[in-house]
């Protein structure tokens, strides 16, 4: 036998036959016969990824957009218009106040020269000198006037309307990957917006952004802020911590309407819904503490405790849950006397007492 022969592989397939042709993808040699059963087999492979292929361009192009987020941004869309309709109302009536108290002082202090200038009259009691004085009221009134109608409109740079935007992000963020590989990109939308104290009446100071609430009044003094987001339907989650609270706790939890604007006992309105200290509910104005029907004892809550204030605008109810004590007491919410959107509601009442909105997780 010649050396030739010695040095042949022997077929793949057969292992009898020598191989007359070598494979150069998995190394191996064939037979004459067993070669073209090779080709055929690697035919069949190819046909498979082709066919992967075709499932995958299908697939492809079944892709559609996600009404979900769709959904999102017309929910967002409505809150934020929502927001601009209250803040023109609350505006306008802002206007129409300064203009009625600057109108109000004028007419005194016109009303007041013609007094004096008729008194003076009848009295026959006048001098060159009261000339002076009353020519200088005169041009004082007409300055007055004249600032009267200098009120400006300026855009509060901590606006509470935030901006959405879509972003594109790759998945395979290795930078050994091949640079011609097909990158797998997800869509996804910024939605998540932060609630924080925005009104504020009375004696309350916000500090870190608007995400702190501190009552700087006297020791026993009401003091309300609102938040900056709007609820009109979904289920949302608002989580507090309670920095300092003196006791016996005297901080009000709760919601009312955007629709009206914030005032002198806005816990009491019929728009509103909440807890307050002394173990007392409101509802619509209505006030009651009565442990046994609603399971809310506020005298259980202490400094540090973190309470959430939940909504759920689809159910039509708020909750409020001690974190940790574990408790959730629960109202509901007439939505003919409390329309949406919602917005939280908090008062203090005791100084120096403070509360912090925690970030979203």
């Amino acid at each position: 036998m010649s050396a030739s022969a010695k040095m042949k592989k022997p077929c793949a397939t057969c292992k009898k036959s020598g191989g007359i042709l070598s494979c150069e993808g998995c190394q191996q040699a064939f037979c004459g016969k067993h070669v073209i059963e090779h080709r055929q087999y690697l035919a069949g492979k190819l046909d498979g990824i082709m066919q992967e292929h075709d499932l995958l361009q299908h697939d492809i192009e079944q892709i559609s957009v996600d009404h979900s987020l769709l959904q999102k941004i017309d929910q967002w869309e409505k809150e934020s218009l929502a927001k601009i309709h209250l803040a023109a109302k609350i505006a306008r009536e802002n206007i129409q106040k300064f203009l009625d108290q600057s109108k109000e002082n004028l007419s005194k202090t016109c009303r007041d020269l013609a007094v004096n200038l008729c008194s003076s009259r009848e009295a026959d009691d006048y001098s060159e000198n009261d000339f002076i004085h009353w020519i200088e009221q005169l041009k004082e009134l007409k300055q007055e006037i004249t600032s009267s109608s200098s009120i400006k409109i300026i855009q509060d740079k901590k606006s509470v309307i935030h901006l959405v935007k879509v972003e594109n992000s790759n998945v395979n963020t290795n930078k050994s990957t091949n640079s011609n590989q097909m990158s797998l990109l997800t869509s996804e939308i910024n939605l998540k917006i932060q609630e924080k104290y925005s009104d504020v009446l009375g004696p309350i100071t916000l500090e870190n952004g608007g995400f702190l609430a501190k009552h700087t009044g006297f020791i026993y003094q009401y003091a309300y802020t609102r938040g900056n987001l709007l609820y009109s339907h979904g289920h949302h989650t608002v989580r507090f911590q309670l920095e300092k609270c003196k006791q016996p706790y005297q901080i009000f939890f709760g919601c009312m309407s955007s629709k009206v604007v914030l005032g002198e006992g806005a816990f009491k309105y019929p728009c509103s819904v909440g807890w307050f200290g002394f173990d007392q509910v409101y509802e619509h104005g209505r006030c009651t503490n009565n442990c046994k029907k609603y399971g809310y004892k506020s005298s259980l809550i202490r400094a540090n405790d973190v309470l959430q204030l939940i909504f759920d605008c689809d159910k039509q109810q708020i909750k409020l849950f001690n974190e940790r004590i574990k408790k959730t007491t629960i109202l509901t919410v007439n939505i003919n006397k409390t329309p949406y959107p919602w917005q939280f509601l908090m008062v203090m009442f005791h100084k120096d007492d403070c509360v912090k909105i925690l970030s979203d997780a």
